[in-house]
């Protein structure tokens, strides 16, 4: 007999809230029960639109007795005190990306959640793509050997017009950061194949958008143990695209636009450097193309898959049964943080980042009412 379908609620229904209330009302493992957001005309909408009920505040939606998760879809400064009402009630969240605007409130979501025994999750859905799911098991089964290095350009051009339609965009109070907001996944995915790196060093700008926050940033990541790495992300850049290189002592891996290929070597480097007679013997080695499934992470399916890992751990209590978890929505925000702190400060950061040092910062930019100047508790 299968389990009865999780209940759901959404908070924030305009952008990617309306579309997870569509996915909700289709699949057989969850059945969305009511919806919020500030705007009631837009709730009333959605509400009509899935066959649910519609609630003006959020308060008034954790207050029925017929929810058991939420997902929330509002801007992520907003995050935590809706994770902490939520779980107060008993109530199960997965969350959009960024987790929270800095690390000390996604501690503090982390900890009411687990304090009241409720799922904390993720909506981290660029873990769904197969040629994404590969690069982790080959680095999982040790196909490329102990890791030396992990490098990940993002470019993502931005016009003005971007940051010009909320007025929100671009200010430290609505993002707690560029790099915050347009990383999350970017930064989820060098946590997630590379793991968390010890220090930081960054270099922060501004350049053309008429902004508060940075948008670029080129990081420096030192794991220790010889491993290093590093981080650029620009959405003031000519050229678009994304490209990721692993590289490991049995060879690498290169990510760029959905397509993915092995660079494999006949010998360990770490066997070959130091016993090659001729000083510019090169390793060699080969290159092959990784065959996965096409896909695109904002396919819905890759939502779906999201949703419904979080609604089996949900049913079976297995946080494990999730595909992304509070704690790593933590890690990719601390990185974010990080670097945004390493950018202003001009020295190393250490990880793991002094709470205390990031808020100082972060209020003297944005001022101690983050949620001031939210018309909306949408994204």
């Amino acid at each position: 007999m299968s389990a009865p379908p999780v209940r759901f609620g959404v908070i924030g229904v305009g952008g990617m809230g309306a579309s997870h209330a569509g996915f909700l009302a289709e699949m057989p493992e969850t059945r969305l029960v009511a919806v919020a957001d500030i705007d009631s005309g837009r709730a009333a909408s959605v509400a009509r639109a899935t066959g649910c009920e519609a609630e003006a505040d959020y308060q008034q939606l954790l207050a029925r007795s017929d929810i058991e998760a939420v997902i929330i879809a509002t801007p992520h400064p907003l995050h935590a005190e809706m994770t902490r009402a939520a779980a107060t009630r008993g109530i199960h969240v997965l969350s959009e990306k960024p987790l929270a605007a800095s690390v000390a409130a996604a501690d503090a979501m982390i900890e009411a959640c687990r304090a009241h025994g409720v799922m904390l999750g993720t909506v981290f859905q660029q873990r769904t793509e197969p040629s994404r799911r590969a690069m982790q098991e080959m680095i999982a089964r040790g196909e490329l050997g102990a890791l030396v290095r992990v490098s990940l350009s993002v470019t993502l051009y931005r016009p003005q017009s971007y940051y010009d339609s909320a007025p929100w965009r671009g200010t430290w109070r609505g993002e707690g950061g560029g790099i915050l907001m347009q990383a999350a996944h970017a930064l989820d995915q060098l946590v997630w194949l590379g793991g968390m790196p010890a220090r930081v060093q960054a270099l922060t700008l501004t350049r053309l958008h008429q902004i508060e926050t940075e948008n670029t940033a080129i990081a420096i990541l030192d794991y220790g143990g010889g491993k290093a790495g590093w981080f650029t992300i620009s959405t003031a850049d000519t050229l678009g695209g994304e490209r990721l290189e692993i590289s490991g002592d049995r060879g690498a891996l290169v990510w760029e636009n959905d397509r993915l290929r092995h660079f494999e070597v006949p010998k360990p480097m770490s066997e070959h450097l130091p016993s090659a007679p001729w000083m510019f013997e090169s390793l060699g080695g080969w290159w092959r193309e990784v065959e996965t499934a096409a896909a695109v992470s904002n396919d819905p399916q890759s939502y779906r898959e999201i949703v419904r890992a979080f609604a089996r751990a949900v049913r079976s209590g297995d946080a494990s049964a999730m595909l992304a978890t509070g704690e790593d929505g933590l890690r990719s925000l601390e990185l974010a943080n990080a670097i945004a702190l390493a950018g202003r400060c001009g020295g190393a950061v250490e990880l793991p980042l002094d709470r205390a040092r990031y808020e100082a910062m972060s209020q003297g930019l944005c001022g101690d009412s983050i949620a001031e100047g939210f018309g909306s508790q949408s994204c």
